[in-house]
């Protein structure tokens, strides 16, 4: 058989349930199509790999943790950062019960940190330490945190953060301990005491950043701190190895609060370049996600004072407050980019159906 022929057929492969594999509070069922997906790409055949992705996309359901699965692998074997971060900010904002979430904050740092913004890179960490203080990510959290600060230069905060990573990991992952115990040599001398970080600063976790899903804020989690404590044992689970795509997109900016909005009146939104053909993809500016309605509709509101095409998008929650419809990514990205020049802060998603 060619190599071909025993490619083609993976597309029509239908869902399979494979034994599950516990994520701390949550399952993730292992489906053997994405491991054949990723070997694809990994051998060099990227477009067959990346179209059994979508098919897998298509094949689920929207709205469940089968589709969030789906879109997180399109998002790890993605073409480039741009692509994948879309799709890992999809994750995070849209399927918040998805036990991939804590994964999908994690790649969202490493990209920040690829581009050495790492305050962004503090922020998607900040938001799992606080959201998720005893998922099974925590520890890697800390790792990356501990990175992150290091390279600001806060080793006090940096060795509290690899600290709390330590006591958290599993004597079984020997991988991330010798990554751990590495960081560790530039704590040498340094009393865990001083180590500790003070409230407010970069080590330590912020309050849950609202930004993405403002209407979820304070239903999990708490400010725990980064001093050591209980080991947490860290289960397996299926997670692919971080490809560094070659595109870095520009850095995602904080959410400005609800009331910056209605600050003052710019211009109208700009508009599209081109109109895009019936049934083509277009893509859009999602502000916010809303688990209530009205939330969602009362910012709506307010954006349209300021002359933006604002709406509501979806049936059921998450509603998603979003801007205008575009032909191509780019017009969408230089919307968003003007939004932020105007202190609103969004991200590309690709839009809803009409």
């Amino acid at each position: 058989m060619s190599r071909k022929s025993r490619i083609f057929p993976l597309m029509t492969l239908v869902i399979a349930v494979f034994p599950v594999i516990a994520t701390g509070q949550t399952s993730v069922v292992l489906n053997p199509a994405y491991r054949r997906a990723q070997a694809m790409v990994n051998e060099g055949n990227a477009v067959a790999g990346r179209a059994l992705i979508d098919s897998m996309v298509t094949a689920a359901s929207p709205g469940t943790n089968e589709y969030a699965e789906a879109v997180y692998w399109r998002a790890v074997l993605a073409a480039t950062a741009a692509e994948a971060e879309m799709d890992y900010r999809r994750i995070v904002v849209d399927y918040t019960s998805s036990p991939r979430v804590e994964d999908a904050l994690i790649r969202l740092a490493q990209l920040e940190l690829s581009r050495a913004n790492h305050d962004g890179a503090l922020r998607h960490l900040n938001r799992l330490v606080t959201e998720h203080p005893n998922g099974p990510s925590r520890p890697r959290a800390g790792y990356w945190m501990a990175r992150a600060l290091f390279d600001k230069n806060d080793i006090p905060g940096a060795c509290a953060a690899n600290a709390d990573a330590l006591a958290r990991t599993s004597e079984n992952d020997a991988e991330l301990r010798n990554q751990i115990n590495y960081l560790n040599q530039r704590c040498a001398g340094l009393s865990l005491a001083t180590a500790t970080p003070q409230s407010g600063t970069a080590g330590q976790p912020a309050p849950r950043d609202s930004s993405l899903n403002p209407a979820t804020a304070g239903s999990s989690g708490g400010n725990t701190g980064t001093g050591i404590t209980r080991p947490v044992t860290t289960p397996s689970v299926a997670t692919p190895p971080v490809r560094t795509p070659a595109v870095i997109p520009p850095p995602a900016p904080a959410r400005v609060p609800d009331s910056a909005v209605t600050e003052r009146a710019p211009a109208s939104e700009p508009a599209p370049l081109e109109r895009p053909s019936a049934g083509a993809a277009q893509f859009t500016v999602q502000i916010a996600a809303y688990n209530v309605k009205s939330e969602a509709e009362a910012m709506v509101a307010r954006l349209k004072k300021r002359g933006y095409q604002a709406r509501v998008s979806g049936n059921s929650a998450p509603f998603r407050v979003r801007i205008g419809r575009y032909a191509t990514q780019a017009q969408a990205t230089a919307v968003q980019r003007s939004l932020k020049a105007k202190q609103i802060t969004g991200f590309v998603v690709q839009a809803e159906a009409r």
